[in-house]
């Protein structure tokens, strides 16, 4: 491929290794944002807590190259773990395991919020895809950070933009299918994507088929574990005004630093009203039954059985 041959020759102090790429995507996180400045801080907030779900589950093999605004990007230095053998089941289970507990998690916050704002009421909105590539990649330092590049970086952002027709999936190559083991039950549908100066890369997808994992019945019955989540739910989105504000990818915010100011100060000012009549809000919400989530709040935009229509799949 000639734009391998021309990054490899750009730089022939370091030396390319072969890696595995992996970019945990929040889907719906651009029109999820918008310019009001409760609406921000609160979405802010959700991420953030969306983002925790998924590096908590980020262990050696698994390295964070870097947090992009609406995405995980993650490497793993196959050459520091072997034999490779041991960990492509590891690997596996691993994002199976992340779409299983951001699922989860959504459920769990659209559930404990009590918040009405854009955010807050259109957490279900919230999709995650995982792209999986294998290759390699050169690694050069920018002061404390250490950071891939090269033409199987690039591949594996492009494959953000593809022809699947869904919302929430996981897609591999078929060079990363040689590198992640999947449980017998898994079915992959084998589908190619064209990208001009790339050419044609060959992947394959899964479409999660079950719904959202729900927290288990003795949590869904207790008023305690509910009022707990929900109360500490709402004191995260209260204070989220005064949480660090980090620059947001793919977004942009017409909020100006001055209506943040604002905003942290009339949180400040109603803070002494706003925790005990936030808190009996909290115990009613709690008191009442979790309603079930809908079909179409379980991430399945489309049903990956013979029926459905998956563009450039089969």
């Amino acid at each position: 491929m000639e734009l391998r041959r021309i990054l490899k020759d750009s730089d022939p102090a370091n030396a390319a290794e072969p890696v595995l790429l992996i970019i945990a995507d929040i889907s719906g996180y651009t029109r999820y944002m918008t310019a009001n400045a409760k609406t921000l801080a609160h979405s802010q907030t959700i991420i953030t807590e969306l983002f925790k779900t998924i590096l908590h589950q980020v262990e050696l093999p698994l390295e964070v190259a870097e947090l992009e605004g609406d995405a995980v990007f993650i490497v793993c230095r196959k050459l520091n773990h072997s034999p490779w053998s041991d960990r492509k089941r590891l690997i596996g289970d691993k994002m199976l395991t992340i779409l299983q507990l951001f699922r989860r998690k959504i459920v769990e916050l659209s559930r404990s919020t009590t918040c009405n704002c854009s955010a807050c009421a259109h957490i279900e909105k919230l999709r995650l895809k995982i792209v999986i590539h294998s290759g390699e990649a050169i690694f050069y330092q920018i002061l404390n950070f250490v950071k891939p590049a090269g033409v199987d970086v690039i591949i594996v952002h492009r494959l953000l933009k593809n022809s699947v027709n869904a919302d929430q999936y996981l897609l591999l190559t078929e060079a990363a299918r040689h590198d992640v083991e999947f449980p017998a039950h898994i079915h992959l549908r084998n589908g190619t994507e064209t990208y001009d100066a790339i050419g044609q890369i060959k992947t394959l997808l899964y479409l999660p088929d079950t719904p959202p994992a729900a927290a288990p019945t003795s949590t869904e019955t207790s008023f305690t574990r509910r009022f707990g989540k929900s109360w500490k739910l709402f004191c995260k989105l209260w204070f989220a005004p005064f949480a660090p504000r980090p620059r947001l990818a793919n977004v942009d915010s017409e909020v100006g630093g001055m209506r943040r100011i604002g905003l942290a100060l009339w949180t400040l000012l109603l803070t002494p009203i706003a925790l005990p009549v936030g808190t009996i809000f909290v115990a009613f919400h709690a008191l009442r039954k979790p309603a079930k989530l809908s079909r179409t709040a379980s991430g399945q935009k489309h049903k990956p059985d013979d029926s459905t229509h998956v563009a450039g799949y089969r």
